[in-house]
């Protein structure tokens, strides 16, 4: 029996003895809920069936309730990893490997993210070493000049993974095909289709809808999009894009979220009056295109202080989930407040993608809850425990089967000094 064959076996062991959630209480513990409440100290969190059954001190506990004095550790919501390839790719390279966006012409809009997730990729394992519960996957924009990338889904890390689909819309500021003369006046004409879709479907039939040449899936994906139930996530640099982008949001009515900003800070009091919220990566501080010569540093700490609403990234790439807490530190050591990175960071990302069950420690949320040796955003601070939907998860991945299989104890240098003088 192989490694693999091995690692995949104990996952499975123990997941099959953790399916059902035990009644357990979190003892002494400093509590940062993400919530109203802020930081709690000494304080006992009681999970039971799944979800946080009480908060406090001196609580009256259940006769089956399994005690762990945590004494010195720190409580977090689970982390959530916003814009994310995490199940869409395995390797960046080979023949089913990986997988970003649609590859069919014909579908754009309509491309949806849970088909495309694999629920057992080894780098969810990875993710939770990290103190990541669930992941905004969002697609890029794939076959063709098509702008829209698909649709975006919310992925829980649980043992037994789930999928939460179709939760927004992407998409991108394409402009080197098109031209951004011909691209917005595409988006508006393109949604102007799409009302008309939503009004009498048997345009579609009839050959009305002229914008471009349409595919069912692609007009139905884009429906809540236009109704405002769902968001629509605009990849967008520059600041005078973000401005024609909050313009056109306004007219069309939407729930427009912005992705990247890298020059956000610049119009910061425009996106704020918008309250559209923002997506950024606190690390982009160099322009890799014409289209972020003003990103900075202190793009977070300005959107922030102008109000915007904003959600903290990391890096995409499907093996880098687990390092958010990382970017969230940067930001907070660039003068983001440490609760509203951890909210960008837990509630903020979950309740902006339609989810109000988890994000935050408080009663009636999932227990989905991060226990750790001391500040989360400190690198050298571990992650102890990871809890979701009241299971414990196990924190081992398949890094770690090839570490013991491949590193092995090297001699002191003394011994190998006399190894070769004896030779």
């Amino acid at each position: 029996m192989n490694n693999l064959n091995a690692f995949l076996i104990s996952i499975a062991i123990l997941t099959s003895c953790q399916l059902t959630a035990q009644t357990i209480a979190l003892q002494n513990v400093k509590v940062h809920t993400a919530a109203s409440a802020g930081t709690l100290e000494n304080i006992t969190v009681l999970i039971k069936d799944g979800k946080i059954n009480a908060i406090g001190t001196n609580l009256t506990l259940p006769a089956n309730a399994v005690l762990q004095d945590l004494s010195g550790k720190v409580v977090t919501p689970g982390l959530v990893a916003t814009d994310t390839l995490l199940g869409m790719v395995e390797i960046s390279g080979g023949a089913n490997a990986a997988e970003t966006g649609s590859r069919a012409a014909a579908v754009s809009a309509g491309y949806d993210v849970k088909y495309a997730i694999n629920p057992h990729s080894t780098a969810i394992a990875v993710a939770r070493q990290g103190g990541v519960s669930s992941a905004i996957v969002i697609p890029n924009a794939g076959a063709g000049n098509a702008n829209f990338a698909g649709q975006a889904a919310i992925l829980h890390l649980g043992a037994k993974p789930e999928i939460s689909a179709q939760t927004a819309v992407v998409w991108e500021m394409r402009t080197q095909a098109a031209g951004r003369g011909a691209l917005f006046v595409q988006l508006q004409a393109e949604l102007a289709d799409v009302k008309r879709y939503a009004r009498n479907k048997s345009a579609f039939a009839k050959g009305e809808l002229t914008a471009k040449e349409w595919s069912v899936v692609d007009l139905d994906a884009l429906l809540p999009i236009i109704q405002g139930k769902k968001p629509l996530i605009a990849k967008v640099d520059r600041a005078s894009d973000i401005l024609a982008l909050l313009q056109l949001s306004q007219q069309e009515k939407l729930q427009l979220v912005l992705l990247g900003a890298a020059e956000g800070w610049q119009v910061a009091n425009d996106i704020a009056a918008s309250g559209v919220t923002v997506i950024i990566d606190p690390t982009n501080n160099l322009p890799s295109s014409f289209d972020e010569i003003a990103a900075s540093a202190e793009n977070t700490a300005k959107l922030h202080q102008a109000g915007v609403n904003i959600i903290l990234k990391g890096g995409s790439s499907a093996h880098d989930a687990s390092k958010i807490r990382f970017f969230a530190g940067m930001a907070v050591a660039r003068g983001l407040p440490f609760d509203i990175a951890l909210q960008a960071v837990t509630v903020r990302p979950a309740r902006v993608f339609g989810a109000t069950d988890f994000g935050t420690v408080a009663v009636g949320q999932k227990a989905n809850l991060a226990i750790w040796s001391g500040d989360p955003f400190e690198p050298l601070t571990e992650l102890t425990s990871l809890y979701i939907n009241g299971i414990k998860q196990p924190l081992t991945s398949r890094q770690n089967q090839l570490e013991t299989k491949y590193i092995k104890t090297l001699q002191p240098a003394a011994a190998l000094t006399d190894n070769r003088q004896g030779q």
